[in-house]
């Protein structure tokens, strides 16, 4: 039997096939470790590219929506471009507030406070100035309504907030509210705003806003302010109905708070008005209608003209509104004049 204290003495056969198996042994310790270092390695990498082929599944998803996606980001760049387009500029505010008092008027309401506070600045990310006006007005539910329409209608945005109605023991409404205005900022806002976010802009052609079409038919709406009350004093003051099936005239479609007056013409002795509406100016005469409430205009001076208007209360009862427009000097108006034709 061999001994390892002997090996000196093995036979050489015996010696080269022990240092053979030594050095196999160690050769298999070796590999064996390595090799578990390499599994490792692998299952790593595998690992890491499952990760990579699911990223680049998704990246795949998010590449076929970026069309999609950039079409939708020009599209919300063009609308807020369009909006920008109905801030007025500074030098424009008095115009604006003009129209908001002449909506009022109009739909026969009494202004007790219309009172403009100080202009709120421009905050990023927002990029326009709001000017809050504090009114204070009386009149009907249906007319108030109305007149809220008219300011929806108007070309300029305008925004009611805090908002109160509280009717007196005499059924007419008192409306506390205050209206938002806003503006663009002028060159000291801007460039105060520049410091704190420099902003890139770029000018690009925006087409004409149209404001949408928003009418108030009170016939469809009841009154939860003593309905009752309105309509006995309706039932009272009744017309005649209008004819509902006359051809509807042209400035029929536009609303009174948005006719100017610029001037009047004498032809053959008869005197017509020039009343400026949706970018033209009309010609007028005494007979013509106008506005959305069966607008009759009854007499024409230099100064301005007089309609009546017949208005459908809740209860069905029709009763009479009268109003005017005063001519606006000043006013520039295009070379453009249309015959409104009934």
């Amino acid at each position: 039997m061999l001994s390892l204290k002997v090996a000196a003495s093995w036979p050489l056969s015996s010696r080269l096939v022990c240092a053979g198996l030594l050095g196999a042994l160690m050769a298999v310790v070796v590999y064996v470790a390595w090799l578990g270092r390499l599994a490792e390695t692998l299952q790593a990498a595998q690992a890491e590219e499952a990760r990579l082929r699911v990223a680049h599944q998704l990246a795949q998803v998010k590449a076929g929506r970026l069309p999609a996606l950039r079409a939708g980001q020009r599209q919300a760049a063009a609308t807020l471009a369009r909006l920008e387009q109905q801030l007025p500029r500074q030098q424009e505010m008095a115009d604006l507030l003009s129209s908001i008092n002449q909506a009022g008027l109009a739909r026969g309401l009494h202004f007790a406070l219309f009172k403009p506070g100080p202009a709120i600045p421009a905050t990023l990310p927002s990029h326009y100035v709001a000017l809050p006006i504090a009114v204070q007005l009386r009149g009907g539910y249906h007319a108030i309504g109305a007149f809220t329409a008219d300011l929806a209608r108007l070309p300029r945005i305008v925004t009611v907030h805090e908002l109160a109605l509280v009717a007196g023991n005499d059924g007419v409404l008192t409306l506390d509210a205050v209206l938002h205005a806003y503006r663009l900022p002028d060159a000291t806002e801007l460039a105060a705003q520049a410091k704190l976010l420099p902003v890139k802009t770029q000018s690009m052609p925006v087409p004409h806003v149209v404001a949408p079409a928003l009418d108030y038919d009170a016939a469809d709406l009841p009154d939860p302010f003593g309905a009752a009350v309105q309509a006995v004093a309706a039932t009272q003051n009744a017309v005649a109905a209008p004819d509902l099936k006359r051809p509807r005239e042209a400035l029929e479609s536009v609303a009174l708070s948005e006719m100017t007056m610029v001037g009047s013409v004498r032809h053959e002795g008869r005197l017509s008005a020039l009343l400026q509406a949706g970018g033209r100016v009309h010609v007028v005469v005494v007979g013509q209608h106008l506005g959305h409430d069966h607008g009759l205009v009854t007499e024409i001076s230099e100064q301005g003209l007089r309609y009546r208007e017949v208005l459908q209360e809740a209860n069905g009862a029709w009763r009479e509104r009268r109003g005017g427009i005063e001519v606006q000097a000043g006013k520039v108006i295009k070379p453009i004049i249309a015959e409104a034709q009934p």
